[in-house]
């Protein structure tokens, strides 16, 4: 399933653990699943094939929750 974050992953989600609000990243993870063949739902175009999931935004919002966990409360 999912990789280890590349950095730039990592960097991104850290901007959107202040950044964002936990129904927002939820919205994503919910839009951003698999289909029947296993392509991103959330990432669907008329005009483009929808990648492979999990797709780089679903990616960088499991990045984003794991680092909502580990961050201490404010």
């Amino acid at each position: 399933m999912a990789r280890e974050p590349s950095d730039q992953i990592r960097s991104i989600a850290e901007i959107l653990a202040v950044a964002y609000s936990a129904s927002a990243l939820r919205r994503i993870l919910l839009e951003h699943t698999a289909d029947a063949t296993g392509h991103c739902r959330g990432c669907r175009s008329p005009t483009t094939a929808a990648p492979v999931w999990p797709c780089r935004l679903w990616e960088i919002g499991k990045e984003t929750e794991r680092i909502r966990r580990s961050s201490p409360p404010k």
